[in-house]
């Protein structure tokens, strides 16, 4: 309801959400204690957040919005007896919170998308128990650091071991805590240990977010060009600048195709050439040397660019699909609802689906799988390609 409106007051969403749930007989409990519970919870893991209001002072021409740091995450206090009659139409007194709107803190959805991306990382590279010392290790961290901030505060181990083995009760990972955080320290460089305090660790959210680019990047190359284009593409991310006989020598691939793959991602913008003057040859063709090199923000962003590109291809492509069969879609939804309406009357399944046989021909049930399937495909790129986006777009933050 509320990405749906907006902004709204918790009243108006508890009332509509409600009635919804009446109206179309949800297994849903519609119980209105239990639906100003669900908004109180929302409101205290700050998933929503208040509108600003006016607040206005003497000698203000324009009232300015604004909202106090301590009212942002403040859950609204409700009169259930007068929601309740509201709810059945027989008093229309406020509630109150007349005047107090609430709009989706996508700040907060964005922070559980970061970490659900690192934490995933992690159990794809090791196992589940690291994964949950990772998830722990962040929930500490936001008790002392701001979310966003690039480099957390420094947070005890004491304090991480306790939690988990309190929280989790994992026998197995609290004996091999001490190994699965060197492992993880060494092998992705998410967290550091402090040197001048070897009982503290700290968070480097900047390198993880890189580490985990360069890692997308490197797949979308492996996809685009080959493997072998990929060994060169980490070859010369790791190595900062590389002449082309350097590529050829430790890429270990050969000569001829070395070049043309290196030059195809030079092509590509993958790469980046830099010509230098060498001091001691004042002409002839070896006073000058290339060396290639990756320009890791251009190359996120160019990359970035051919995703909105994706993105906008594949919404194009799949509405003209819909706009193509959309009779066919619409007569399969009729028959649905038909279908749906005789299951309510008590009519046997095998009658119906006779029916349903009769109405949809053998051709128009294969183009419309077809075209069924085609547009699951697209649906699934689109969330693999936005999964992309915004892994970029918090590089370009952090980077910024």
């Amino acid at each position: 309801e509320l990405l749906k409106f907006g902004f709204d007051t918790a009243t108006n969403i508890i009332l509509r959400v409600a009635t919804r749930i009446k109206e179309e007989k949800l297994s849903l409990n519609g119980d209105l204690s239990n639906l100003r519970d669900k908004i109180q919870v929302l409101v205290q893991m700050q998933y929503i957040m208040r509108c600003p209001h006016p607040m206005c002072e003497e000698g203000d021409v324009v009232p300015i919005l604004g909202v106090s740091e301590p009212e942002l995450f403040l859950p609204p206090q409700l009169n259930m007896k007068r929601l309740s009659l509201l709810l059945q139409g027989l008093e229309e007194e406020d509630p109150g919170d007349k005047g107090i709107y609430w709009r989706i803190n996508f700040d907060r959805f964005h922070q559980d998308a970061r970490d659900d991306l690192m934490i995933s990382a992690i159990e794809r590279r090791f196992d589940s128990n690291a994964a949950q010392l990772t998830g722990e290790l962040l929930r500490l961290m936001y008790l002392r650091t701001d979310a966003w901030a690039p480099q957390s505060n420094a947070v005890p181990l004491v304090e991480l071991r306790d939690a988990l083995t309190k929280l989790s009760g994992n026998a197995y990972l609290a004996q091999y805590f001490d190994q699965y955080l060197k492992i993880i320290e060494e092998s992705t460089g998410f967290v550091t240990r402090l040197e001048s305090s070897s009982g503290m660790i700290e968070v480097n959210m900047t390198k993880a977010i890189d580490i985990l680019t360069c890692n997308a990047i490197d797949n979308i190359v492996d996809q685009r060009f080959g493997a072998k284009a990929a060994r060169i593409f980490r070859l010369v991310r790791a190595k900062k600048y590389m002449e082309q006989d350097q590529i050829q020598q430790l890429a270990m691939i050969p000569d001829k195709e070395a070049k043309h793959l290196t030059y195809k991602l030079l092509q590509e913008n993958f790469l980046q050439m830099q010509e230098l003057r060498k001091p001691t040859v004042s002409s002839g063709p070896n006073k000058t040397y290339f060396l290639f090199h990756v320009d890791l923000n251009q190359v996120a962003r160019m990359v970035l660019d051919t995703c909105y590109k994706a993105l906008a291809n594949s919404l194009t492509r799949r509405n003209f699909e819909k706009n193509e069969n959309s009779r066919l879609i619409e007569k399969k939804e009729r028959i649905e609802g038909i279908a749906e309406s005789m299951r309510e009357q008590g009519t046997d399944e095998q009658q119906i689906q006779e029916l349903v046989d009769d109405w949809l021909t053998p051709p128009e049930r294969s183009l419309l799988e077809s075209v069924e399937a085609m547009i699951k495909k697209m649906n699934l790129a689109e969330l693999q390609v936005d999964d992309t986006v915004f892994l970029l777009q918090l590089f370009t933050y952090y980077q910024s």
